[in-house]
């Protein structure tokens, strides 16, 4: 329900119209890692990994839009304890950080990784449901 909540408010926020999809799986940091090795040949854990559906008609022949997140749990802890607040406030803020991924925000420059880690903070404090 908070999940739902969340990214009914990031998606309205960005003005998107159309049906979405989205998966999390929340998992250790062997397991992200196995996966970061897996898809993007790195071989350490990272916090999330976003896999983006292809856009193609479903089996009802409706476009899939939205995506699977991977969220390391360990390196939420782990990070949510250096910047001093609550684990769940990191799980957040890396689904929404995702779900910006997926809609196509891009971090791969210093000044694009700055302009998507404030919007996202404006994001989470704009949210109205937020525990």
């Amino acid at each position: 329900d908070t999940v739902l909540s969340l990214l009914g408010h990031v998606l309205d926020t960005e003005k998107v119209n159309e049906s979405w999809e989205l998966a999390i799986q929340f998992v250790d940091d062997p397991t992200m890692q196995a996966a970061h090795v897996e898809f993007m040949d790195i071989d350490e854990p990272t916090d999330i990994m976003t896999f983006p559906y292809s856009g193609e008609d479903d089996v009802w022949g409706d476009a899939q839009s939205g995506g699977d997140l991977i969220i390391s749990v360990d390196r939420a802890r782990s990070h949510a304890h250096y910047v001093d607040w609550r684990e769940e406030d990191e799980i957040f803020f890396l689904i929404v950080h995702g779900i910006l991924h997926l809609l196509g925000w891009d971090d791969h420059t210093e000044d694009d990784r700055n302009t998507m880690l404030a919007h996202q903070q404006e994001l989470l404090d704009a949210w109205d449901d937020r525990p």
